[in-house]
């Protein structure tokens, strides 16, 4: 076979295009979410994948997304996703594992960071903990790092999250870097895009948390944050809602840096052992993003997904 050519990189964003990362959640949950991130690293609609890693499908999937986001053997291609670590405090997966951090429900967690009642070590032993154990299945450093429901930027966990990142990336680190995703709300002009007042709220609350403070922080390490976060939603649209929030969150995109969460999953052969409280939602959205009509929205937005990795900045390329 003829050697590929490489071909130089062209700046589309200085065209006009926009570039986008899409993230799809909590890989290792189950084998439907497995199955859904494979599904759409086959369609080239989603361009990070989050990891869960004392989810009971995690060391098992891992192989099969090593083959679906690498390319084939004597390549120069780049690899087609992100793959980061999804930092778990609130869902209790591997009781075993978790026996010296145990997870605690959402409100329950936001509660005890804001009255600094963590011991910090505790919290980076337990970050430290995360992340060997995807280094251990992955075989090298994840792209990125994020919080399964965004508790990577509350007090406290920030903080560990942050000396964790100092030790493993100090000023003197030659090499790759991961980004880390910031939950920074679009605001106000998510209503003029057409988003409900009621989920630009909720994308308001999630960013209040923390996210200009993680933004600060990781910047000073020398990392790079993701810029605004979208695909905010509570769970309850229907497949014609959920089209309608993604053509408005298409014309929020602005040329680089924002990220897009969504978390679609296949009907699950083996259900874990706990309910996944979002199923119906993830099922609708798997229908969707793998749909004919969101290929074609995708074709005329102006918008192109890119791993954030490509643009610059930080993370394995």
């Amino acid at each position: 076979m003829c050697p590929r050519l490489a071909i130089p990189v062209i700046d589309l964003a200085k065209r006009g295009e926009r570039h986008l990362a899409v993230c799809v959640d909590d890989f290792g949950l189950h084998d439907g979410v497995n199955q859904a991130v494979f599904d759409l690293l086959a369609l080239r609609r989603i361009s990070a994948v989050s990891c869960l890693v004392d989810g009971p499908t995690w060391a098992s999937g891992a192989p099969a997304l090593h083959q679906a986001v690498n390319p084939a053997e004597g390549t120069i291609d780049a690899p087609v996703a992100d793959v980061g670590l999804h930092l778990n405090f609130t869902e209790t997966l591997d009781p075993a594992s978790q026996a010296t951090c145990p997870s605690l429900p959402l409100g329950q967690l936001i509660q005890f960071c804001y009255l600094r009642r963590f011991d910090v070590a505790q919290l980076e032993r337990e970050i430290e903990r995360q992340w060997d154990r995807f280094e251990a299945v992955w075989g090298r450093a994840p792209d990125f790092i994020d919080g399964h429901q965004h508790a990577h930027q509350l007090p406290q966990i920030r903080e560990a999250l942050v000396r964790v990142l100092h030790r493993r990336y100090p000023a003197s680190h030659v090499g790759p870097k991961p980004w880390v995703r910031q939950c920074r709300s679009p605001g106000w002009r998510a209503v003029l895009a057409g988003i409900s007042v009621s989920d630009t709220v909720k994308a308001a609350i999630i960013g209040v948390l923390g996210a200009s403070v993680v933004g600060r922080q990781v910047q000073a390490l020398g990392l790079r944050p993701s810029e605004r976060l979208l695909g905010v939603y509570p769970f309850d649209a229907d497949a014609t809602g959920y089209m309608r929030r993604w053509q408005a969150w298409l014309r929020l995109v602005r040329p680089r840096g924002d990220l897009l969460m969504c978390h679609p999953a296949t009907a699950m052969k083996q259900p874990p052992p706990w309910p996944d409280v979002i199923a119906a939602s993830r099922r609708m959205e798997h229908g969707v993003l793998t749909g004919e009509a969101f290929g074609q929205l995708l074709k005329t937005s102006g918008v192109r997904i890119v791993r954030l990795s490509d643009e610059g900045g930080s993370a394995h390329s």
